[in-house]
């Protein structure tokens, strides 16, 4: 991990969020007793999304439709994306004060994570983009990125260029088509169904063949 990466502060960082935060929170307690509604869903959309990190997995896609019903999808996307890079901050900042731990560390050591960081080194910022624009999840590119000491700068970049025309699909579909909370609240289930799913699935082909392996 190179010196940058050492010399970053969480602290300083989770500081400045929650000073962030509570200026929001102040803004949408004004807005809402105004009846400004519309600018109420905004602020409450980007307190939301902000928060969105893999630390704290909250499902956005529902949010980026229903939200685009009422606003231009274009500024949406664009707001959307820069509250990911925000909530990406959260990883960057957690996962560099983990990986000063001698145990997290250690992980570094492994054949399987240089081959992975070796994959990516070769061209890392692409790499993020592309995952971060494919309906993935993209831990592994991202939690690689900030194990080897990634810059922030190149990182955050990746982040908004990758996202911003994967929510302006979302958006352009939530503006044309205005869903129904009904529809919206569907779209929420199986969303947020279909990772747990896949984990299930895995856990169930992968019981036989640990218990082939504690038998032999």
């Amino acid at each position: 991990m190179n010196s940058q990466s050492r010399n970053i502060s969480a602290i300083r960082w989770f500081t400045a969020f929650a000073i962030f935060m509570i200026t929001l929170g102040v803004a949408l307690y004004w807005v809402s007793s105004s009846g400004r509604k519309p600018l109420t869903h905004l602020i409450f959309f980007i307190m939301y999304v902000s928060c969105a990190c893999q630390f704290c997995p909250l499902n956005i896609i529902w949010i980026f439709i229903w939200i685009a019903r009422e606003h231009n999808p274009f500024l949406i996307a664009l707001i959307g994306s820069l509250a990911t890079c925000v909530a990406n901050l959260h990883d960057y900042y957690i996962l560099n004060s983990l990986m000063r731990l001698e145990r997290m560390g250690k992980a570094k050591d492994f054949h399987w994570y240089k081959r992975w960081a070796g994959m990516f080194s070769r061209c890392p910022f692409w790499a993020l983009v592309i995952a971060n624009f494919l309906p993935i999840p993209i831990d592994v590119p991202r939690l690689l990125a900030i194990s080897t000491g990634y810059s922030r700068i190149p990182f955050t970049a990746a982040t908004l260029l990758g996202r911003y025309p994967r929510y302006l699909i979302l958006t352009i579909y939530g503006y044309q088509y205005k869903p129904s909370i009904r529809t919206i609240l569907i779209i929420l289930l199986v969303t947020a169904g279909i990772p747990l799913i896949a984990k299930l699935f895995h856990k169930l082909t992968t019981a036989p063949d640990r218990t082939k392996k504690e038998n032999s």
